[in-house]
């Protein structure tokens, strides 16, 4: 058993931008559904927000959280073998990507050949990050000492995501911070490593429908456990949700014309159900300063030789109008988590409900806005989070009572109580006060401050944590970060996001 593979080294951050009240949104004539007046009382019911930051729109905050990492004298930038951006709007929607070469231009100089790429997961992309650093350290593409950053940034006010008139506007901060990672060795089990020869497909008119066929081509009626699409096509709505989760879908409608038959896709519990039955895989995008598959491939392979996955497809989407495709098998590898570090990880996307969040062009101005089910994204939040978090603890002995500290994903406080009733139900006398307890002493929150800051919550969390920047509170009624001194000294940690995909990933920490 390995001691450690990879753990969190240091954070940076952008700590700057404008406070922002609910007295904002007040008299502009906005409404929540059944025609409740947006005011800062219904908000603070609602959603929890009472706050956000918002950022100047001649900065690029990414930049400054990569500064401000670099300024700490943690890390030299000739260290860093990885440089992920995790986003999804980012800082600017017309921007074709990918974004992280904005800070990558920070290090260039010192360090040419560091890899450089986006990622789109949704809310989940840091996640997802983390999980992809591990998959590199576990296998050896990562050695020991290496460092990989990943800088969440979203500037969702300088990007215009949502309509002025949209109360999805009304959730979201702008924040970015840059989280510094360290592997400290591989656990290189024995298997045996294949991969199927490239195929060449046009991309044709429709790039989802192209992609989805050329893949059932390639795999036949093999289940699959991650689809990873180095995604070149650069408009906003070819990355909300990521083009692998719709992508996912289409498979799942070919595979499986029954289903589509029943309506089985149109009704949520039938859905769901389904795909935990049926389909059991995550998909998420990246986007590489590259013009071939060869990044999208190394990090394929190094899933499946992680002994956590059996098949991968890696997908190059090129901005060519051609797509590579490979399928990546492994047999006989054995994954064993390490005893400290981020010890285990779980993704998992259902892209049946991919339309939850979404970007989408506006016939009336010809722009592209965020569109979101609100109803739906809750019931995804809510009600996905037992089944996937059990894949998770379970093989590692734990159950969620295990836990010391929580840093659960802040899309909407109303969704984190009965995120936790969920995963609290079996053995509970008292699920209301147990939940509650566990909220005031066992999780951080920031939502009432700081809004729903999307990638960049599961990194500001903890930064924020560490440095004393939380503070005890109340949101709805609910006691707030109510034992700060002792969750600094956690040693048993459960990071959990759910956004657009939609897309689940967590990750476990043992410090």
């Amino acid at each position: 058993m390995t001691e450690s593979i990879l753990s969190i080294l240091a954070h940076g951050a952008w700590n700057g931008g404008t406070l922002v009240d609910n007295s904002y949104y007040e008299n502009k004539g906005l409404t929540f559904k059944n025609n409740i007046p947006v005011n800062s009382q219904t908000i603070e019911e609602r959603i929890g927000v009472r706050t956000r930051v918002a950022a100047p729109e001649d900065t690029r905050i990414g930049v400054l959280a990569l500064k401000n990492l670099l300024d700490t004298r943690m890390i030299k930038p000739s260290q860093i073998r990885f440089l992920i951006g995790a986003t999804n709007i980012g800082e600017d929607k017309y921007d074709p990507g990918p974004q992280v070469r904005f800070p990558w231009e920070l290090i260039k100089k010192e360090n040419p050949d560091v890899v450089a790429i986006d990622l789109y997961a949704g809310c989940p992309g840091y996640n997802v990050a983390v999980e992809l650093l591990f998959m590199l350290s576990i296998t050896g593409v990562l050695r020991k000492d290496d460092l990989s950053v990943v800088v969440g940034s979203e500037n969702i006010h300088r990007a215009r995501a949502f309509r002025e008139t949209d109360t999805a506007s009304i959730i979201f901060g702008d924040d970015a911070v840059a989280t510094a990672f360290v592997t400290h060795g591989s656990d290189k089990a024995a298997g045996d490593y294949s991969v199927s020869d490239r195929g060449e497909y046009p991309l044709g008119a429709d790039p989802v429908d192209a992609m989805a066929e050329a893949i059932l081509e390639t795999t036949g009626d093999d289940r699959i456990d991650g689809l990873i699409i180095d995604n070149q096509l650069g408009k906003i709505q070819c990355r909300v949700p990521a083009v692998a989760a719709r992508v996912q879908h289409r498979m799942v409608e070919l595979m499986y014309p029954e289903a589509v038959e029943k309506g089985v896709f149109t009704r949520f519990k039938d859905a769901l159900r389904f795909y935990d039955e049926h389909v059991g895989s995550f998909a998420f995008d990246i986007m590489t300063m590259t013009d071939n598959a060869d990044i999208v491939e190394m990090i394929a392979k190094a899933y499946v030789c992680s002994g956590k996955y059996k098949t991968i497809v890696s997908v190059h989407a090129g901005a060519t109008g051609r797509l590579q495709v490979a399928a990546h098998r492994g047999e006989g590898f054995t994954f064993t988590p390490p005893v400290s570090g981020i010890v285990d990880t779980a993704t998992s996307t259902h892209g049946c409900f991919g339309r939850f969040i979404q970007a989408d062009r506006d016939e009336s101005d010809g722009d592209v806005y965020g569109e979101m089910d609100g109803k739906g994204v809750f019931l995804y939040a809510t009600r996905g989070a037992a089944n996937h978090l059990q894949k998770l603890l379970e093989p590692n002995g734990m159950t969620i009572r295990d836990i010391e500290l929580l840093i659960e994903h802040q899309a909407n406080f109303a969704m984190i109580p009965l995120t936790l009733e969920q995963l609290l139900a079996d053995g509970a006398k008292d699920i209301k006060a147990e939940v509650a307890d566990f909220i005031a002493n066992r999780a951080v929150t920031n939502i009432h401050v700081r809004g729903n800051c999307s990638v960049v919550c599961m990194q500001r969390l903890p930064y924020d944590l560490q440095r004393g920047a939380l503070k005890p509170d109340s949101i709805q009624g609910v006691p707030i970060n109510r034992s700060l001194e002792a969750l600094r000294q956690a040693r048993v940690i459960l990071n959990d996001s759910v956004g657009a995909g939609m897309t689940r990933s967590s990750f476990l920490q043992k410090l």
